[in-house]
């Protein structure tokens, strides 16, 4: 019995995706407020660790957590700006 927990730890090892490693994702979304001579702007992060993910999909992760948006009515526009950046 306690050889094949030893093979079935060593296989379980062995099969890990060493390579695969996480990256860490941080998301900035950024609003600026502009009302005819004012502006203000606030930003907030977040990140997050993505782990398991091939770089293909950490690349679509970042493409589909990245945007951007106005919104004017008369003097007032309002920019909103998320990015997403992942590291190893």
């Amino acid at each position: 019995m306690t050889k094949a927990l030893i093979l079935l730890f060593a296989v379980f090892i062995l099969s890990c995706n060493r390579d695969a490693g996480c990256y860490d994702c941080k998301t900035t979304i950024t609003i600026t407020i502009k009302d005819g001579e004012e502006s203000s702007s606030y930003s907030v992060s977040d990140t997050q660790t993505k782990c398991e993910l091939s770089d293909d999909e950490i690349k679509e992760y970042e493409k589909n957590n990245t945007a951007a948006s106005t919104y004017s009515n008369g003097s007032l526009s309002i920019d909103t700006v998320m990015v997403t950046v992942c590291t190893k």
